[in-house]
């Protein structure tokens, strides 16, 4: 049981900020992303609380130009977190109006305090669309987590669609879910707000349905910053 709820904490924030792994970043430029969710917590839950949080910070640099490294970090009220450095490379024909790019990490994992190694695999998929109110984008990963400590792998595959032009104040909608061997398949929908500043900045503010280890709602926000 406490392996099937450190599972389900890990997975909570474990989704970069717009799941846009199917582009990499130009040369020289970078994106930045932190932020956090705030639930109605389970006191029963690997010593919770009435009320649960969890922090995160997400960082991409284009290094090459086929080549974005970057750094995921979170972290869920103190219990389950981690720290993964990734790199990101394409795959396929850049002039394919459908891109795709392979994510491979390795960095470290925790639970309650105890910091073991980890290491991830994931396919991306991404592609821009148009319409009357302005452009957007949707894209999908298919990842596989191996974490020391856990004796089986995690399974992801999360999606994510949101106007990346037109309004200042665009929809974007998140869907996550997880799963491993013998446990129950879990799932997270995020639709959110965005909204982009004068000064370049994007805040993105949400509502997170949860469906485990029970059904709950947390309350997102993050800010994104191209650099």
């Amino acid at each position: 049981m406490r392996i099937a709820l450190a599972v389900v904490l890990i997975c909570l924030a474990a989704a970069s900020p717009a799941l846009a792994g199917a582009w990499l970043r130009d040369q020289g430029s970078g994106f930045l992303s932190f932020g956090g969710t705030i639930y109605e917590g389970n006191p029963y839950v690997l010593g919770g609380s009435y009320v649960e949080y969890d922090t995160r910070a997400y960082a991409e640099y284009g290094l090459r130009p086929r080549l974005t490294v970057g750094l995921d970090l979170n972290d869920h009220a103190g219990v389950a977190g981690h720290a993964l450095a990734f790199a990101l490379l394409p795959l396929g024909n850049p002039d394919w109006r459908t891109r795709f790019a392979l994510q491979l990490g390795a960095g470290g994992h925790h639970l309650e305090n105890q910091w073991m190694a980890m290491y991830k695999a994931g396919l991306a998929a991404g592609r821009g669309f148009e319409t009357r109110w302005g452009n957007g984008w949707m894209g999908a990963e298919a990842a596989i987590e191996i974490r020391r400590g856990l004796p089986d792998p995690i399974f992801k595959l999360d999606a994510v669609i949101g106007m990346s032009s037109g309004w200042r104040l665009r929809p974007l909608l998140k869907l996550e879910s997880y799963s491993s061997s013998g446990q129950e398949i879990g799932w997270a929908v995020t639709p959110a707000l965005m909204y982009t500043t004068r000064k370049g900045g994007t805040w993105v503010l949400g509502v997170k349905r949860t469906s485990l280890p029970e059904r709950n709602l947390g309350l997102s926000l993050e800010i994104w910053r191209d650099f």
